[in-house]
C-alpha cells in the first residue's frame, strides 16, 4: 500500500476526538483542509502548527473571532461538528465505506477497479447453469470456438462443411443460427416457450431474451438457451471426430433433462399466467409460484410502566439523497407527549435512520426521562445499539454520547415493522 499512501490520504478524512493529532490548518478533517480553501502558501505551515485541540475549551468549540469574521460559512460548519464528551483519540476513517473501514475487498476494488462490466454476465454465469456449458456460449460471443473459418484464420488449410447440413461452409454463426438442420433445436425452443427469440446472433438472442416474464421464466429460458447451444456443439464434435450421429429428438431430450437437473438449484419463483405455465409443461418441471403474502396489522404496543416510548424513522430520496426524520413520544398509557419531523438535508437511508434514533435520544435527555424505549424498523440502527458496529463514521461522536447518555438511564432499543 505505501506507493498509494498519498490515494488513502486524499480518501480518508480525520473524525475530530480530543484533536489531539490532527493538525488544525494542514490535516483534512473538513471536506477540504482548512489550508487548501483558504489558499494558504505551504512555506507558512512549518510555523501553523497548531492542533484541533487547541481549539477545543472544556468539550466546546473555542473558534478565534478572525475565524468567524473572514468565513462565517467555515466557522459555522466548525461548529456543528459533534465533540465526544471523553477523552477518545482522534481516528482517520476511509471516506468510501459507510462505517470508515478500508477492508482489503474495498482498497482492491479502488486500485483496480470492478472489472470489465457486460450486460451479459448474469445470462451466463449463473448456480444453476455448469460452467462447462456457458463457457461454449461465451466463447461464441468473442468467436473464439475452433470452427473451421477460424481455423482457417489461424493458417490451418482445411476443407470445411458443415457436418449437419453438408451444404455450407461451416461457421459459428451457421451452425447455430443458421442451419437448416440444427434449426429444429430453435423452432423448438421459440414456439415451445411461446417467447420470439432474435436468432440473427448470439448477442441478439441474449439481449432480447432478457426481461422476458417472471424471474423463473427468465432463469428457465437462460438454461435452455446455454444447454441448446451446448448440445449443438456437443453433437458437432461427435459427428467431425467420431462419425456418431444423434438425431434431434435424442438432443432435444438431452436438453431437456440438463435444464431440469438445473432447476433444482433455480430459487426464483413464478406467476400465475400461462407461459409460466407452458414452460412447466415443456420442461416437465413442478410449476413453482409466489405465495401470497399475508397482510398483518401492526399495533403500538404499550411499553412497561413510567417508560416513554419512542417510534422514529428515517427516509431518503433522490439521487443526490434529501433525507427527512420523523420521531412519536408517548407515555405507557399511550398518552400522547409530542412529534417530531425534520429535513436533514443530503443523507442516505441509513444516516437518516441513525439521524432519527440519535435525535429521539437527545430529546430524551432535554426532557429528561430516565427510562426510555427506542422502535424502530431499521435492523442495523438496533444492532448498532445493541452490538456497537456499523455506525457511519461521520457520526460517531454523536452516536458515542448518545450511548453514554442511554447507559446511565434505563434504555432499550427494539426492531418493529
Amino acid at each position: 500500500m505505501k506507493p498509494h499512501i498519498l490515494y488513502i490520504l486524499n480518501h480518508a478524512t480525520w473524525s475530530v476526538g480530543n484533536g489531539k493529532q490532527i493538525s488544525f490548518w494542514s490535516d483534512k478533517w473538513l471536506d477540504h483542509s482548512i489550508a487548501d480553501h483558504w489558499n494558504i502558501p505551504s512555506h507558512l505551515l512549518p510555523d501553523m502548527e497548531l492542533a484541533v485541540e487547541h481549539f477545543i475549551v472544556n468539550g466546546r468549540w473555542c473558534l478565534p473571532p478572525y475565524i468567524h469574521q473572514k468565513d462565517p460559512e467555515l466557522a459555522a460548519k466548525i461548529s456543528k461538528i459533534t465533540l465526544h464528551k471523553d477523552d477518545i483519540p482522534d481516528t482517520l476513517p476511509w471516506n468510501l465505506s459507510p462505517d470508515g473501514c478500508l477492508t482489503q475487498k474495498i482498497a482492491f476494488s479502488c486500485l483496480f477497479g470492478n472489472g470489465q462490466q457486460v450486460n451479459w454476465a448474469k445470462f451466463l454465469w449463473n448456480s444453476f447453469i455448469p460452467p462447462t456449458r456457458s463457457f461454449i456460449t461465451w466463447r461464441i460471443l468473442f468467436d473464439k470456438l475452433p470452427t473451421d473459418d477460424n481455423l482457417r484464420k489461424r493458417g490451418c488449410c482445411i476443407v470445411s462443411i458443415c457436418c449437419f447440413c453438408r451444404r455450407h461452409a461451416e461457421t459459428s454463426s451457421h451452425i447455430f443460427f443458421e442451419c437448416a438442420v440444427t434449426a429444429i433445436l430453435r423452432s423448438w425452443l421459440s414456439k415451445g416457450t411461446d417467447i420470439p427469440l432474435d436468432l440473427t446472433s448470439c448477442n441478439n438472442l441474449i439481449l432480447n431474451s432478457m426481461g422476458r416474464g417472471s424471474t423463473l421464466v427468465q432463469q428457465i429460458l437462460n438454461s435452455a438457451i446455454i444447454h441448446t447451444i451446448w448440445a449443438i456443439w456437443i453433437e458437432r464434435n461427435q459427428r467431425c471426430f467420431h462419425n456418431k450421429h444423434q438425431s434431434m429428438a435424442t438432443l432435444f431430450n438431452c436438453i431437456l433433462a440438463e435444464v431440469k437437473l438445473g432447476y433444482k438449484l433455480i430459487l426464483a419463483k413464478g406467476n400465475f399466467d400461462m407461459q409460466d405455465y407452458k414452460i412447466s409443461r415443456l420442461f416437465n418441471i413442478p410449476f413453482k409460484t409466489k405465495r401470497a403474502t399475508a397482510k398483518h396489522d401492526v399495533h403500538w404496543c404499550p411499553p412497561p410502566t413510567d417508560v416513554i416510548k419512542f417510534n422514529y424513522d428515517g427516509s431518503s430520496i433522490g439521487a443526490h439523497p434529501c433525507g427527512a426524520i420523523g420521531i412519536v413520544i408517548r407515555r405507557s398509557s399511550s398518552s400522547f407527549l409530542g412529534a417530531i419531523s425534520s429535513n436533514i438535508g443530503n443523507a442516505t437511508t441509513l444516516e437518516a435512520e441513525f439521524s432519527a434514533c440519535m435525535l429521539a435520544i437527545e430529546k430524551a435527555r432535554e426532557m429528561h426521562f430516565k427510562a426510555i424505549c427506542l422502535e424502530s424498523d431499521s435492523i442495523r440502527v438496533v444492532h448498532a445499539y445493541n452490538k456497537n458496529v456499523g455506525v457511519p463514521w461521520k457520526m460517531k461522536a454523536r452516536w458515542y454520547n448518545c450511548m453514554k447518555f442511554c447507559h446511565n438511564i434505563i434504555c432499550s432499543c427494539h426492531h418493529e415493522l
